[in-house]
């Protein structure tokens, strides 16, 4: 195995990721089934006038507070900042979407849309309503990381005779069966979900005529059981029969997989990464894991481990949803054929774009980016 964690020529991956975005074909990609609105909210650290204030930085500020008011208990002011779209479907299929990529979208956006996801829809190629309410997500941000507190309870809807209603109907599979690219998410928020892609395997991909790109996130799990995690990385297992699965994960759901599986977990080092995501690839039978945390990203196949120390933000205009444009940015260099630290990069450059700006880049945006970032000319990033 040829591991790295040094930068080789990164102006000659520049250049290969350019010439790829220059002349995105139509590949088309599946995405489903999670959308949420997402309502975000700063808390006031210090009021220091009718509209000023200073916001509580960190979570660690936030978690020091809490404690201090166990047994007493307290109250702090928030300030909406906005209601956005959100749901790691929806997010990765707009990094997709800004690309160029023609997205079929399944989700539960609402019949009719609700208005937060209007500015995402137009960009789809098709998009396929679920029967049953959208979740809502109340998002804490600081400057170094967000708290998200989801509604689900929607989801529990999504039930395997739901699921064969959906397939019969016939969009669902004939989408499949065009797409170089499904991307499965949120798989923590559905109690019903691995049996539905039991069902998946069985009544869908066996039946394609190609072997697309099979992408997972499955949002945190920390919710789930032992056994649940169990049961769907044994089914995870079953999709490589049907094309190149890709597991991608952040540090804290790698970390929960490790337990699961009696793995030793990772810090922040790319030789701690590496080791875990190989470890997590080997015992789940799947071609390709990776790994993203704020600061880097790390992805292993069977031949490759390879860390990218990614364009650190210190003060983001919003970090929720810049792990699905990272994920967004990985499968559209799966999806084009890069190398792996290519997608490595370009899903940085994806994410990185994304919490300066607050928008999915489009390809003009990511090859400026990339350029900047290679450049070292980090006063355009921030």
């Amino acid at each position: 195995m040829m591991s790295k964690s040094q930068k080789p020529d990164d102006q000659r991956c520049v250049q290969n990721i350019t010439a790829a975005l220059a002349v995105v074909p139509k590949r088309r990609v599946v995405s489903g089934f999670d959308a949420f609105v997402d309502e975000t909210f700063r808390i006031v650290g210090q009021r220091t006038g009718p509209q000023q204030a200073t916001w509580m930085p960190t979570i660690s500020d936030f978690g020091d507070w809490s404690l201090s008011m166990a047994g007493l208990s307290g109250l702090r002011e928030i300030v909406p900042q906005e209601t956005s779209f959100g749901g790691c479907a929806i997010n990765l299929g707009d990094g997709l979407a800004s690309m160029d990529f023609e997205l079929d979208l399944f989700a539960n956006v609402g019949r009719p849309a609700h208005p937060a996801f209007s500015s995402m829809l137009f960009r789809c190629h098709t998009v396929e309503p679920l029967a049953m309410d959208f979740g809502r997500t109340c998002v804490f941000e600081f400057n170094d990381g967000k708290l998200m507190f989801s509604v689900t309870r929607p989801f529990a809807q999504f039930t395997l005779e739901y699921f064969n209603d959906m397939l019969a109907q016939g969009v669902f599979p004939r989408a499949c069966q065009k797409a170089d690219g499904i991307a499965l998410t949120s798989w923590a928020f559905y109690p019903f979900m691995t049996d539905c892609w039991q069902r998946l395997c069985k009544e869908v991909l066996s039946g394609l005529s190609h072997r697309p790109h099979l992408f997972f996130d499955l949002a945190d799990p920390v919710s789930r059981t032992q056994e649940d995690m169990l049961s769907m990385l044994d089914v995870l297992t079953e999709f490589e029969k049907f094309g190149r699965v890709t597991l991608s994960l952040n540090g804290s759901e790698a970390n929960q997989i490790a337990g699961v599986l009696d793995l030793a977990p990772a810090d922040d080092s790319s030789s701690s990464l590496q080791t875990l995501a190989q470890a997590i690839r080997q015992q789940t039978h799947i071609s390709e894991v990776g790994i993203h945390l704020v600061k880097s990203a790390t992805g292993v196949c069977a031949d490759q481990a390879i860390t990218v120390d990614g364009p650190y933000c210190s003060t983001p205009k919003k970090s929720v949803g810049a792990g699905d444009r990272f994920n967004a940015g990985y499968l559209a260099g799966l999806l084009l054929d890069l190398s792996m630290r290519e997608r490595l990069m370009l899903g940085c450059a994806s994410s990185g774009h994304y919490v300066r700006h607050a928008v999915s880049a489009d390809r003009q945006q990511l090859v400026q980016f990339l350029k900047n970032w290679t450049e070292e000319s980090f006063t355009c990033l921030e």
